[in-house]
This record gives structure tokens, sequence and C-alpha cells, in this order.
């Protein structure tokens, strides 16, 4: 009985077990996986995602929660400066 070995998309990781991947199916981040791919020295295209390692899939969801910012922003109506946090 053979094992099917998995390989992680953006960073070339490889191992058999199954539990250290996620299945990639997310078509919205689709291209950030393969400009990350890219940044790590992988050639790959949008067809060739498959799985994707625990640790990237860390990384690449983790960016999307960055700590808050304040803005200053004017009131149109009275002119009153506020802070806003984005």
């Amino acid at each position: 009985m053979s094992q099917e070995i998995y390989e992680c998309a953006i960073c070339g990781y490889k191992s058999d077990v199954r539990t250290e991947f996620v299945e990639f199916l997310d078509h919205v981040k689709l291209s950030k996986v393969v400009e990350k791919a890219k940044t790590k020295g992988r050639k790959i295209t949008a067809d060739q995602v498959k799985y994707i390692c625990l640790r990237c899939s860390v990384e690449l969801y983790q960016e999307e929660t960055k700590s808050p910012r304040s803005v200053r922003v004017v009131c149109p109506r009275c002119g009153e400066v506020i802070e806003v946090w984005l």
C-alpha cells in the first residue's frame, strides 16, 4: 500500500502525513499563494496549487489580521477632528 506524498505549494515542504497540510480551495487567495511561492524561489501556476502546509497557511491568513491603526478624520458637517481605528 503506497502512501501519497503531500507537497506545500508555497514552501515546497513534502510529507506523507496528511494532517500537516490543508487542501487549498480559496480562489480569492490563489494569486497570493502563487506570489508567495515565487518569492521563495518556486515556479508554480495557479492550477498546480493543491495543498499548503499549516505553517504557510497561518502566515497567509495572518496577514489579514494585522493590528488596527488609528486615523484622524474631519467631520464634513461640523469640522470636528475625531480618531477612527481601521
